[in-house]
């Protein structure tokens, strides 16, 4: 066993104390008696429950104490009522696996347990937790709850991998159960707890640890610049693409928009490419758009200010984008300088750019006035505008035409493919369970519909079952609840499948 190994199995009297702590001291006789109470249930009523007596069990499953006070959530998000509800849509076959894992020969309900690790159609929504379950309040000694959180804990102190991929596996991740149990003097009842401690404990990121892609932190190299290949590496999409949207920004229209529903990575897309196209770090200027922004604030308006003697008077201010141009003009022709507009359709366009519709468009064929210097104004070929517009948000619909047709259009569609190369440099995530999420909630809501949220969602550092939970339901069920307001029964559906997904890999 190597140095690593040792330092890990470390952590398990420290996880112990911890868990041991922070429960109570009931921790162990409260889980006995839950335990002891689905027992009598599936001595009396296996093979035969009604729903009633499925959610039930599904109660007892979970029932435990902490620092004294009732609690259902020993496995949430398992066997909570979603879950219960999705399992018990057959209750005849539920009843008859149910039986059989509960009532067979010790050598046939483990044979069953593997059929169900490997082909989830046997029993859907039991994934592993179930099966595992029942064999476990069979033999506590002998069995293990087989959870994602558990399987990384004991993988963490014991330097084996383990996975629900059959009954061999199961096998193998109960026998490093029981050698750990014993060696460290944990009860049956407690080690999911104490090995999920261990998991989040070995999992949590450092203060210098890693930043989610879906942060807008641009990790710039020395040379100042973002080649074409790291921006596709960043943002995890084709380099082809990449070399496809600078050479539109290179032809006679210098402005592109990238338009797509949320979660999409419009605006980390947009950033890092910004950070290719412009020569220095310091070409890159960032704004958001909103309904009270103006010309004034973009272009350029009068402000107040005090003259000579205190009297009030008002002077022409440059804006944001002035203020750039001014820039880009003052440098070498070569210098090139990108301004970012995130969320550019949440204002006025047609009143917040002016007369800049038609200098975007004809650069390099005569100046404007502006209204309140009254200089001659035209925009350098070398500054360059990328925008961000989301397609759920209605007010795209007013847009103006003449806007939309001097800027480029990039799509950025949900898209598993840039999910899956994310979790594919990632150990530390579940990559089966985002892309089913991912690919359940998109084909629901249409692969083409202007609110079907997008891979962002689930580009969460660290990200596990009950972290996957959270973002479906405080992130992305308000946000379908709000479109599909007149669609409350798919949407119902859609989240008892969500939740039974999530629970298989709990």
């Amino acid at each position: 066993m190597g140095n690593d190994t040792q330092s890990a199995l470390g952590t398990t009297p420290q996880s112990l104390a911890e868990v041991r702590e922070i429960f109570g001291e009931r921790f162990v006789a409260a889980r006995v008696e839950a335990e002891a109470d689905a027992r009598d249930l599936l001595d009396k009523r296996a093979g035969s429950m009604s729903v009633d007596e499925a959610l039930q069990l599904g109660r007892l499953f979970n029932r435990h104490e902490k620092t004294g006070q009732v609690r259902l959530d020993r496995f949430s998000p398992g066997f909570a009522g979603a879950v219960m509800n999705k399992l018990t849509e057959d209750i005849d076959r539920f009843n008859r696996v149910v039986a059989e894992l509960w009532s067979s020969p010790a050598d046939e309900a483990l044979a069953l347990l593997g059929r169900m690790f490997t082909d989830r159609s046997v029993l859907p929504g039991a994934g592993s937790s179930l099966p595992s379950m029942l064999l476990y309040l069979r033999d506590p000694e002998q069995f293990g709850v087989c959870i994602n959180a558990t399987m990384k804990g004991l993988a963490h102190v014991s330097g084996k991998t383990f996975r629900a991929d059959g009954q061999v596996g199961y096998e193998r991740f109960c026998q490093a159960l029981r050698m750990w149990r014993e060696q460290y003097g944990v009860a049956p009842q407690e080690a999911d707890a104490v090995l999920t401690n261990i998991m989040r404990a070995a999992t949590a990121p450092s203060v210098a640890g890693p930043v989610a892609k879906t942060a807008t932190v641009i990790d710039v190299p020395p040379s100042g610049r973002l080649t074409v290949e790291q921006v596709a590496d960043q943002c995890f999409l084709p380099v082809e693409q990449i070399d496809k949207w600078v050479a539109a920004l290179h032809g006679p229209m210098r402005q592109a928009v990238f338009f797509g529903p949320p979660g999409t990575g419009k605006t980390w897309v947009a950033l890092k490419l910004a950070h290719h196209l412009a020569t220095s770090p310091d070409h890159v200027e960032l704004v958001q758009f909103h309904p009270a922004y103006s010309y004034e604030d973009f272009v350029e308006g009068l402000r107040p200010d005090l003259a000579d003697g205190g009297a009030l008077r008002y002077t022409p201010r440059d804006g944001v984008f002035l203020k750039l141009c001014e820039r880009a003009r003052k440098g070498p022709p070569d210098d090139v300088f990108v301004l970012v507009i995130d969320e550019m359709n949440r204002a006025d366009l047609a009143a917040v750019f002016g007369e800049l519709l038609f200098l975007l468009e004809y650069r390099a064929v005569k100046p404007a006035v502006l209204p309140y210097s009254q200089r001659q104004f035209s925009v350098p070929p070398n500054v360059i505008i990328l925008g961000t517009m989301n397609t759920a948000d209605r007010s795209l619909a007013l847009v103006d035409f003449a806007l939309r047709r001097r800027f480029n259009a990039f799509h950025l569609h949900p898209s598993d493919d840039v999910l899956t190369r994310w979790s594919s440099v990632r150990s530390d995530v579940d990559a089966d369970l985002l892309l089913g999420m991912f690919r359940m909630i998109r084909d629901r809501v249409g692969r083409q519909s202007p609110v079907s949220p997008g891979h962002s969602y689930w580009m969460v550092e660290q990200i596990d079952a009950a972290t996957a939970e959270t973002i479906w339901s405080y992130q992305l069920y308000p946000y379908l609840a709000e479109h599909w307001f007149e669609r409350p029964e798919d949407l119902d559906r859609l989240d008892v499948d969500i939740r039974a997904l999530i629970a298989e890999r709990s």
